[in-house]
């Protein structure tokens, strides 16, 4: 009975100390959230455009102090201008330095540059395990400097912007994204940047996206700088281009279109043809050829491998352009 005694005050002292602990973590990661959002804040903007005397806010976020400030292409509805408004309550007026229509991602100049303090910069999407804790600041329903905690709950996810029907490469984001959210930063623990908030999807990998969502979605940095790059640069994005339709299948991807003239046609590529590698990556899902092309150039050379009617073949294309 002593020794049954005794045992129960271990196992209770165990669990008091175990729980100790766990409290003592979540302690520490909450104070770790609350650093990435003090520093980071000041950097995250809203950005406003009048149409017919309508409003339409969005958010983004201060990349270079020198006046560029990263932001939605939706949001912005085709506007040259737009009213960007710091946290700190400055409002600036802003000009439209290019948009990307592709990814939906755009960018200001802001010509008066003395309110822009602090800047954000970019992390690297690609070293954050899926399960880690993922920060985004925006603008919700007109609230300021919203704060949602989330995990990165998937990458290579395929969307389809609503607008356009160009697919594009996201991280998948596991908490709940609002209404002017699109532009804002997604952030690491540590205040990178690792994606930008898109807008309007028509879908993501094949099912239709509902206006209201607990899952937002991100293109990630290393395309969302590429593109801010170009924007900056030479005011529009270039993104590299096959020119077919196609859809995932358990052992590849099959061509469902050709575009007449495109390289996939000047290469011989066909309907019906399985794509099964790309520069002798495996391609196993429509996100992974979606995620070759993205990361590829125009006027690269590739080689592609394909399945047709149980004959392997390779064939060389040569990327083609898209701008939009």
């Amino acid at each position: 009975m002593r020794l049954w005694v005794l045992f129960s005050m271990v196992l209770g002292l165990i669990s008091v100390s175990s729980a100790q602990q766990i409290s003592s973590l979540l302690e520490q990661a909450n104070q770790e959230v609350s650093r990435v959002v003090e520093r980071t804040l000041p950097a995250v903007v809203t950005v406003e455009v009048r149409i017919g005397g309508r409003s339409i806010r969005s958010s983004g976020f201060v990349i270079d102090t020198a006046g560029f400030v990263v932001c939605s292409a939706d949001g912005l509805s085709g506007q040259p201008r737009a009213t960007v408004y710091t946290y700190a309550g400055d409002s600036l007026e802003a000009n439209v330095a290019g948009v990307d229509r592709i990814t939906g991602i755009a960018l200001l100049r802001v010509p008066s540059t003395a309110a822009l303090r602090e800047a954000l910069s970019w992390g690297e999407s690609e070293r954050v395990p899926i399960g880690s804790t993922a920060i985004l600041i925006g603008n919700r329903a007109g609230l300021e400097g919203s704060v949602t905690v989330g995990t990165l709950g998937g990458k290579d996810r395929v969307g389809v912007r609503r607008d356009n029907q160009r697919m594009v490469l996201l991280l998948q984001f596991n908490g709940t994204v609002g209404a002017g959210e699109q532009g804002a930063p997604l952030l690491d623990t540590q205040g990178r940047v690792i994606g930008v908030i898109v807008g309007d999807l028509a879908s993501v990998e094949g099912a239709p996206v509902s206006a209201v969502s607990i899952v937002g979605f991100a293109v990630p940095a290393e395309i969302a700088q590429r593109v801010v790059n170009d924007l900056r640069t030479r005011g529009r994005a270039e993104h590299a281009w096959l020119g077919i339709d196609y859809q995932g299948l358990p052992t590849g991807v099959v061509v469902r279109r050709v575009v007449p003239n495109s390289p996939a046609a000047q290469a011989g590529i066909q309907v019906g043809d399985l794509i099964t590698q790309f520069d002798g990556k495996p391609i196993r899902s429509a996100g992974d050829l979606t995620r070759a092309l993205y990361f590829a150039r125009p006027n690269q050379s590739v080689q592609l491998t394909l399945m047709r009617e149980g004959q392997i073949l390779t064939v060389s294309v040569v990327l083609g352009k898209q701008s939009l």
